[in-house]
């Protein structure tokens, strides 16, 4: 649970971030780090427990941020997170022939591309590929963060809990252990104040003596009804002799028998047995196994039946339907322009093609582009649209419609929310298009 909480006291400290003009952000900023910002502030004496407990998830907020590259001034080359699906996130050594360390120096300002030829010289092959599969946009903008769990950029909790997981393995062996285990609980048909004892029972929840000890309720962590030992999790359930003795009295199988695994291996075998079968015998048992499959055949004889019927209704009924889609026009004096996108996945190559109308259909213009370095199937739509919209600006008609097959990508041109995901610079240079045509 405390693993759970961390994400929450993240997504905090990432609108200190965000939200720079907030009155809480500005408080934090004015006491604890009026020289720099959150992420490079120091904890300070005498703080609150509020910030406090924000700052202790500034290492946890630095692992999953990125940045987007924009001038690349602000970005470090060897010491910031800024290449997506690196697996290392930074590069974290120096190389000679760079004359600086920011992202600035490796893109050609002028013509606002990657310098090519500098970063496959510099940098490893895969490296390589990976920043230039970067896009770039057409106006300079300024750098900034996203978050790098989501392809949205957003941050969620789920995400952070995730990255949580993956920094620390160990700390989520129990979770693993019992995954399987709390699929088959929360399915059981039975009270659900039971499924939650025995969920604490698996996370250690329950007020035994030893937990008591621990926050300092008890004065004693022996067992109140054998005395023989401290009243664990393990001692509670299997080594009480008042415990094995109900064990004994309920369980088809001595379930105290199985002493060779640890408790939570013990809870996840011994568990389900009792629950499904509880104090039947073993003539029982094999009753309810030999009713449950009468009741399947039945189950599959009905099934073919229906499905024999549904193959007579369809060659009976059966007929052909051919649906005709027509290019609509544009109304007026206006223009129609299409977009589609193809992306090769194995040599990052993608194509884009525009086709622009006029009101009787007529083709006015026909365009094809082939560009490298394309990260995605959604980079190859976005850049397709970026097209379409250039020469939609360049065209200046009084009315235009701008069509393609990406939800997404049209989605995301129509929104007017900063988009942080990888194609967002892409969506940027749309926007300010947008905008100088209005």
């Amino acid at each position: 649970m405390a693993h759970f909480n961390i994400p929450l006291l993240v997504k905090q400290g990432l609108r200190l971030l965000n939200f720079p003009d907030s009155l809480v952000a500005q408080v934090f900023k004015a006491k604890y780090f009026p020289e720099n910002n959150f992420l490079d502030s120091c904890l300070g004496n005498s703080c609150s427990y509020v910030w406090r407990s924000i700052w202790a998830t500034k290492d946890t907020l630095k692992k999953g941020l990125i940045w987007k590259v924009g001038t690349g001034m602000n970005i470090s080359i060897t010491e910031d997170a800024w290449i997506p699906n690196y697996v290392n996130v930074r590069l974290m050594s120096r190389f000679n022939n760079l004359q600086g360390d920011k992202v600035a120096d490796l893109i050609n300002s002028n013509e606002r591309e990657w310098n090519r030829e500098l970063i496959v010289n510099t940098f490893p092959e895969d490296v390589a590929d990976l920043i230039l599969q970067i896009p770039l946009l057409l106006e300079r903008h300024e750098d900034f963060l996203a978050w790098n769990g989501e392809s949205s950029g957003e941050f969620s909790v789920r995400s952070s809990y995730k990255l949580l997981q993956g920094l620390d393995p160990t700390a989520y062996a129990l979770q693993n252990i019992y995954r399987d285990f709390y699929i088959k609980l929360w399915r059981i048909e039975m009270p659900t104040k039971i499924k939650i004892f025995i969920w604490k029972i698996s996370w250690n929840y329950l007020t035994n003596r030893v937990n008591m000890i621990i926050r300092r309720l008890a004065t004693s962590s022996l067992c109140p009804r054998c005395g023989g030992g401290d009243e664990t999790m393990n001692h509670l359930f299997r080594e009480c002799p008042t415990s094995m003795e109900v064990w004994r009295v309920l369980s088809v199988l001595d379930l105290t028998m199985i002493t060779y695994v640890e408790f939570g291996e013990w809870l996840t075998m011994a568990e389900p047995f009792v629950l499904h079968f509880g104090p039947l015998g073993g003539k029982e048992i094999l009753e309810f196994m030999t009713k449950q499959v009468d009741q399947v055949r039945r189950l599959q004889d009905l099934s073919i039946a229906i499905l024999k019927n549904l193959m007579e209704l369809e060659k009976k009924f059966k007929k052909t339907s051919t649906v005709k889609i027509k290019w609509s026009h544009p109304p007026g004096q206006g223009v129609k322009i299409n977009f589609d996108g193809a992306f090769d996945e194995r040599s990052k190559y993608s194509a884009s093609g525009v086709v622009v109308r006029d009101c009787s259909g007529q083709v006015l213009i026909s365009s094809i582009e082939i560009h490298r370095g394309v990260a995605s199937t959604f980079a190859a739509e976005a850049i397709a649209c970026r097209r379409a919209t250039q020469i939609a600006l360049d065209m200046n008609k009084e009315y235009t419609i701008i069509l393609g097959d990406s939800l997404t990508v049209i989605k995301k041109c129509k929104n007017t929310v900063l988009d942080k995901s990888q194609i967002g610079s892409i969506i940027h240079d749309i926007h300010r298009m947008k905008l100088r045509g209005n």
